[in-house]
């Protein structure tokens, strides 16, 4: 029994959310009006990217919350779809979104990510945004995936680890730099302890992460540094008018036409991209 990245956790959160929270605001159909639809809408064109022209057809999102990266592959065409998740709230939501963007619904399964009770190789291709860094431990969840994958598939997962604020400096000096000052001054007063709030997330590195996956069997695993875009502004006016205008000219015009757009230097990562494969039998 894990205490820390509980489905509980999730399941709580999702609880408290009124019935006007129930269409997804991550997913959207016209340009990205905040900066989770920016970060979302750009993860699923690299999860396009990376498995064009492999032929895969069978999708699962393990550990699904609302299904946003399903709800893009479902919208492209994608039909074979699975959402894995330990949270009801969570389908509710995903079901709501999905009927309301008029998206045909995929299969939708109440289990455990560690445990799916799923047939062995069963999809092409296992994703999921934000999930590992909430386990104390991933391996229990990257075995299942290693085992669900058919042959030649691939994981596709973001991970956002809980990282140091430095990382954020060169956005926010551009784009917020009262939030620096403000940061120093607690620096100084405070030290870098922090009190920590919200769900678990862990800070283990891209090093472990590709130890794992090697110790698994995965093949051609990377953990990348990824999505340079961090959220610098809390006011929701400032992020419409100018961080998101900002990030959007930066990616149109230097990083859209890329294999894997979002891919960065580790002093500016926001997360990791875990890319891996399983072997084709023999």
């Amino acid at each position: 029994m894990r205490e820390k990245g509980s489905y509980l956790e999730w399941d709580q959160i999702w609880s408290m959310q009124s019935s006007e929270d129930l269409l997804n605001p991550m997913y959207t159909e016209s340009d990205p009006t905040t900066i989770f639809q920016f970060w979302q809408k750009a993860y699923a064109k690299d999860l396009f990217n990376l498995i064009e022209d492999r032929g895969y057809t069978s999708f699962c999102e393990l550990g699904s919350g609302r299904g946003t990266t399903s709800m893009y592959l479902a919208k492209k065409g994608y039909s074979d779809i699975t959402l894995v998740d330990l949270s009801e709230r969570a389908f509710k939501v995903a079901s709501f979104s999905f009927n309301h963007y008029d998206i045909p619904m995929p299969r939708m399964l109440f289990a455990d990510a560690e445990n799916t009770g799923l047939a062995t190789e069963s999809f092409d291709c296992i994703y999921n945004i934000g999930l590992l860094e909430h386990f104390e431990d991933p391996t229990k969840v990257l075995e299942e995936s290693f085992r669900l994958l058919k042959p030649g598939g691939m994981i596709f997962m973001p991970i956002v680890p809980k990282l140091p604020y430095s990382k954020s400096v060169q956005a926010s000096i551009f784009l917020n730099p009262i939030s620096l000052f403000k940061y120093f001054v607690k620096l100084f007063l405070q030290g870098e302890s922090r009190s920590e709030t919200g769900v678990y997330r862990s800070d283990l590195s891209r090093k472990v992460y590709l130890k794992i996956c090697t110790s698994i069997g995965f093949r051609d695993v990377e953990c990348i540094s990824y999505n340079p875009f961090w959220k610098t502004n809390q006011n929701k006016w400032f992020e419409k008018k100018l961080t998101l205008p900002t990030y959007k000219f930066i990616y149109n015009t230097l990083m859209s036409k890329r294999k894997i757009t979002l891919k960065t230097k580790p002093s500016r990562e926001l997360c990791y991209l875990l890319i891996g494969y399983r072997n084709h039998e023999s």
